[in-house]
């Protein structure tokens, strides 16, 4: 399985791919399942790599393994959003490069990043490819959500599922780029099972930022709320306030996990003792009610609600939550 050696865990996933292969019975269109940053468009471009070797060996030197190679073949066509959703004009633009002999490629590859966000008119579009499929082609759709997919585009996929990589894989991955122990401590608890780009090209501005966040919601009824709603002004400013809801919402649950003796359960295992130290006062009823409140803020915010106004209305509330002011 030398050929997929870029690609780590997912070795069940590699073996069916490769067989399909060398029994000829790759389907007219495959559907990869899984969580954004699990490696699946990766796997992808390898697999249209490895299929049109000239070697039939992965070689890395034929004309087709270096033009893979230079992210320049003309017969592997990739596309993802433009925006919130993928257009019908790049939906277009693809049925006419399907329409043209491959150049090099003995089976041609079209990649379909997010396909879930394909809006009714590009969907409807791209189910005639996958009606007629063009001979010599194989569609590869990437999701993170089948639910949101067509059921007439279910049916005529492949449907392979990637599961969460374990913390050894990622653990080997995240190696490659070099982060201190407490770097990579700190991206591996938060990472779901997946590689999350933004956190390790962000781990430096992350980290300290997430202790910030805990010592603000300590100390909600100590410190003014001029105080918080500046520094709540400023992660708005730099567009941090996604991980404000990510980091508060990891805290209340590992408290109530805590609290329950699920401490294995926690998100933020590099800081155990330190939460474990620090006066948490609240029930869990508390807890999961300003949890709640989080999300329902954090959901609001990508609906486009004023994002000032409502991550301060956020903190209020959950003042008046622990304070025991707000009837929950």
């Amino acid at each position: 399985m030398a050929a997929f050696d870029d690609i780590i865990g997912h070795e069940a996933i590699k073996s069916r791919l490769i067989t399909a292969f060398n029994k000829n019975r790759i389907p007219s269109a495959y559907l990869f399942i899984g969580y954004s940053g699990i490696g699946k468009s990766s796997l992808a471009r390898l697999y249209a790599q490895y299929i049109n070797c000239e070697t039939k060996d992965f070689c890395g030197h034929c004309s087709n393994c270096r033009l893979f190679e230079n992210g320049s073949h003309p017969d592997f066509i990739s596309i993802k959003p433009d925006g919130q959703f993928i257009k019908i004009s790049q939906i277009q633009s693809l049925i006419s490069q399907l329409g043209i002999t491959p150049a090099y490629a003995s089976k041609r590859v079209a990649l379909v990043k997010e396909a879930h966000r394909l809006n009714q008119e590009s969907a409807n579009s791209f189910l005639k490819i996958l009606e007629e499929p063009p001979l010599d082609t194989l569609i590869i759709l990437t999701s993170s959500d089948e639910n949101l997919l067509l059921e007439t585009i279910l049916s005529r996929c492949q449907k392979i599922s990637f599961t969460p990589l374990s913390r050894e894989n990622l653990n080997e991955i995240l190696d490659i780029n070099s982060l201190t122990p407490e770097n990579k401590e700190f991206v591996l608890n938060y990472s779901g099972g997946a590689i999350r780009k933004d956190l390790v090209e962000k781990v430096d501005v992350l980290l300290p930022m997430r202790e910030r966040v805990f010592a603000l919601l300590n100390n909600l009824q100590d410190e003014s709320m001029v105080s918080h709603f500046n520094q709540l002004d400023n992660w708005i400013q730099k567009d941090l306030h996604p991980y404000f809801f990510e980091f508060a919402v990891h805290l209340f649950r590992d408290l109530i996990f805590i609290n329950a003796g699920q401490e294995e359960l926690i998100t933020n295992k590099d800081r155990l003792e330190a939460i474990k130290n620090q006066p948490w006062p609240y029930s869990e009823e508390q807890l999961q009610w300003a949890v709640n409140l989080i999300l329902e803020t954090e959901t609001a915010v990508k609906l486009y609600a004023g994002k000032v106004l409502a991550l301060e209305s956020l903190l209020i509330q959950i003042k008046q939550v622990f304070s025991g002011r707000l009837v929950i």
